[in-house]
């Protein structure tokens, strides 16, 4: 893996690589991609002795610009921070591959006027970033949404995602040389295949950390939504119909029969009888404006947490 940093002028600075020999090294990469919010994390850290100590400094700086090119495929980070530790001779790199442009943009509320294909969204709120739709599999579908707070551009683009049936988002880059040709939004129903490849321990793999969380987990969830402009309530599901045969609502409360077979609080025969069913219940708070709107955020929302986090 090669490493390119540049400056805000997009001129090189230098090259980092985990293999070549002599040059700046990289240690502890480690490259992360969030599906909720389609943000990509690339974290390492850049050993340096005395001779080489004012480059790397200099190539890690925050703000800078880092073309990742890795068996053929270029990604394309923002440095947010940079830590300097002197006594163990290295700098900490992290780096998010949606950029200054979108990580710190702020947009305010906003309601459209009618239904729009999600590609309006998004150009509306990746305005002026440079940003651009790529993949787009959510042509077909409209939707009239609308927000009653501010939010970063990045997040904003997360939630219209979100509202698009469950839809999900990553960033990407078209580059020719060393030059960035295009930046791109893409929207994909789901990401990510089943490649049906296999790692086995000790001989693909040195060691395999599993981490398992059921800390966020819940079998129903209260959705509460944002307030319109005539309202002086947020919006629930009151009234609502929704039932896939598996997530359903119950009144206000939107429930899976799939988790609480799993997670029930009575599965234990010796617990006293109730008439409860045993759901754990969460909260489940969003922007939206609309009874379809909350539905569908809450409904992606309940899928993920009715699972343990692995």
């Amino acid at each position: 893996m090669i490493v390119y940093f540049a400056d805000r002028y997009f001129n090189i600075l230098g090259q980092a690589s985990t293999e070549l020999p002599g040059g700046l090294t990289i240690a502890d990469d480690r490259r992360v991609g969030d599906v909720e919010s389609g943000v990509t994390v690339f974290e390492f850290t850049l050993p340096f002795n005395d001779k080489t100590r004012a480059l790397v400094e200099t190539c890690g700086d925050v703000g800078n610009y880092l073309l990742r090119s890795h068996k053929g495929v270029n990604d394309f980070y923002t440095i947010i921070d940079a830590e300097v530790d002197t006594k163990r001779q290295e700098v900490t790199v992290y780096a998010e591959d949606a950029g200054l442009e979108l990580l710190n943009e702020i947009v305010g509320e906003y309601a459209a006027d009618k239904a729009y294909p999600i590609n309006h969204y998004i150009e509306k709120f990746a305005y002026d970033s440079g940003f651009q739709i790529g993949e787009n599999e959510a042509g077909g579908l409209t939707r009239k949404l609308s927000w009653d707070s501010d939010a970063t551009a990045a997040e904003r683009i997360a939630s219209v995602a979100t509202q698009f049936d469950g839809c999900e988002i990553s960033y990407s880059f078209e580059v020719e040389g060393l030059r960035v040709t295009k930046k791109l939004i893409n929207v994909y129903k789901k990401r990510g295949i089943d490649a049906g490849v296999q790692l086995r321990l000790n001989r693909e793999l040195d060691r395999i950390i599993t981490k398992k969380s059921i800390v966020n987990l819940a079998t129903a969830l209260l959705p509460i939504g944002g307030t319109p402009e005539d309202a002086e309530v947020p919006i629930n599901l009151s009234g609502y119909e929704y039932d896939d045969g598996d997530i359903y609502l119950d009144g206000r409360y939107l429930k899976s029969r799939s988790a609480l077979a799993r997670w029930s609080r009575y599965l234990n025969p010796s617990e006293p009888l109730t008439t409860y069913t045993g759901h754990i219940l969460k909260k489940y708070s969003s922007e939206a404006l609309t009874q379809e709107a909350l539905c569908t955020a809450a409904v992606a929302a309940l899928k993920k947490a009715g699972e343990i986090e692995v």
